[in-house]
């Protein structure tokens, strides 16, 4: 089983981004979302942000590996889901 952590701001670009990653995400994967815009989990995501070294978002994380901004720009985490889940 895989972990992908989503780290959402509220914007509608997350909630796509969050959508995207669900759709791609293998059924054994187990995905956590952190998100901004909520108090209860805003305490976490900045805890975990810090421990990936995240500093903006919307983000995603592999197994506790942070996907690179440019990547998520290029619409690349489909690719990069796929390598890793679907072999």
């Amino acid at each position: 089983m895989s972990m992908i952590e989503i780290f959402k701001d509220g914007s509608p670009q997350a909630d796509d981004l969050e959508a995207r990653v669900r759709q791609l995400a293998c059924p054994r994967c187990s995905i956590l979302v952190y998100d901004a815009g909520s108090p209860e989990s805003e305490a976490a995501l900045q805890a975990k942000a810090a421990e990936y070294g995240i500093d903006s978002w919307p983000a995603v994380t592999l197994d506790g590996k942070a996907v690179s901004p440019e990547q998520l720009k290029k619409g690349e985490v489909s690719e990069i889901i796929r390598n890793l889940f679907h072999k």
